[in-house]
């Protein structure tokens, strides 16, 4: 579970709360304010209609389990990666690229697309066709991670003009049914109305979609840095350097303290973690 982002929704939305509450004369006033069926139907349903238009389904059917990715905790392990590319590399040198096939099928890689620039190397394609392939394979794979905060940047940019719709509606049916008899206090009440879909609107975009977009891209982020890392450490294997030298180069895609921290099991003798993972 992500608490980070469980965190800061609880927390911004019960500050909103606070403020809003706190703003009012009453608890009731506050709800006969701020809650409006009318403005949730125009703001909320109608960014999600829109939405829904302007966006294929199929990406739409993709939103439950980009909600379900945004709410996992765990971190990519880089340390992961150069260990296996390591011990591929080792593999590679004393043996030569072929028997890297029999090593990726005898033992489960962790990672499908790291099995799969193993095996373009294994099957003696050129370094730069390699290359071409991997970067091809990365940039689909962006471009189908684009697609899951992309709906939420859709229905975020929706959420404030049909706030401001709703806001217009209100104040048309406000002016429409002005009674001079009523004075400043009537109109007071319907302006009151006709701006809480402004507010809706600016809770849906800033509240909600934008923070989901913004998680989604930092997940994006962080798994293309492991993308990258994998391209770079098996065109070198492809090339023949020195594992020690592939070690060393992998190691500027990780933080200072992360090599030390690795460092420092090594010099402690640490049982090392399994590299790959058996076949059940």
């Amino acid at each position: 579970m992500n608490l980070s982002f469980l965190l800061g929704a609880f927390s911004g939305i019960g500050l909103v709360l606070f403020g809003i509450l706190q703003s009012g004369s009453s608890t009731s006033q506050v709800l006969s304010s701020f809650v409006d069926m009318p403005s949730v139907y125009i703001t909320f349903g109608g960014s999600i209609a829109a939405t829904i238009m302007s966006v294929p389904v199929k990406y739409l059917k993709d939103v439950p389990r980009n909600l379900r990715v945004l709410m996992k905790r765990e971190k990519i392990d880089l340390n992961y990666y150069i260990d296996v590319i390591e011990e591929l590399a080792k593999e590679a040198r004393l043996k030569g690229l072929l028997v890297l096939e029999e090593k990726v099928n005898s033992m489960e890689l962790e990672d499908e697309f790291l099995k799969y620039c193993v095996m373009l190397i294994v099957d003696a394609i050129e370094p730069t066709k390699v290359k071409t392939q991997i970067e091809n394979e990365i940039d689909c794979v962006e471009a189908r991670h684009a697609s899951a905060w992309n709906v939420f940047d859709t229905l975020g940019s929706f959420g404030p003009s049909f706030g401001m719709l709703g806001t217009l509606i209100g104040l048309i049916n406000m002016l429409a049914n002005m009674d001079a008899s009523q004075g400043a206090d009537a109109l007071g009440k319907g302006m009151s109305v006709a701006l809480v879909t402004t507010f809706y609107g600016s809770v849906l975009a800033n509240m909600i979609c934008a923070p989901i977009s913004n998680r989604l891209k930092a997940k994006h982020d962080e798994e293309m840095i492991a993308k990258e890392l994998i391209m770079e450490g098996v065109l070198s294997i492809q090339s023949g350097e020195n594992p020690r030298y592939i070690r060393e180069k992998l190691n500027s895609y990780i933080t200072y303290q992360e090599r030390r921290t690795m460092a420092g099991a090594a010099e402690g003798e640490k049982p090392k973690r399994s590299i790959f993972r058996r076949r059940s």
